[in-house]
């Protein structure tokens, strides 16, 4: 079982939502509490994929050999 969902499932997610609420959305009558709340969501989610997309990520795999790099320098600086 993943323990962390990838950065990009979690945008394919928000953008699957964002699509569907703006299908809700062009069905409302502007002006309107349901399309206001709809829209202030789909902004809402806008702005989580921007932040989502700007963020810098790294693998658990470039982890792993980073620090592997570093036990294999420990080690040869103490040999």
């Amino acid at each position: 079982m993943a323990l962390a969902v990838s950065r990009d499932a979690q945008i394919a997610a928000l953008y699957e939502k964002l699509h569907h609420r703006s299908a809700i959305l062009s069905g409302l009558t502007p002006g309107t509490p349901s399309h206001s709340g709809i829209q202030a969501e789909c902004d809402a989610l806008h702005a989580e994929i921007r932040r989502l997309r700007a963020a810098t990520s790294i693998s658990p795999k470039a982890v792993l050999i980073g620090i592997a790099v570093l036990l294999l320098l420990a080690w040869s600086a103490l040999h």
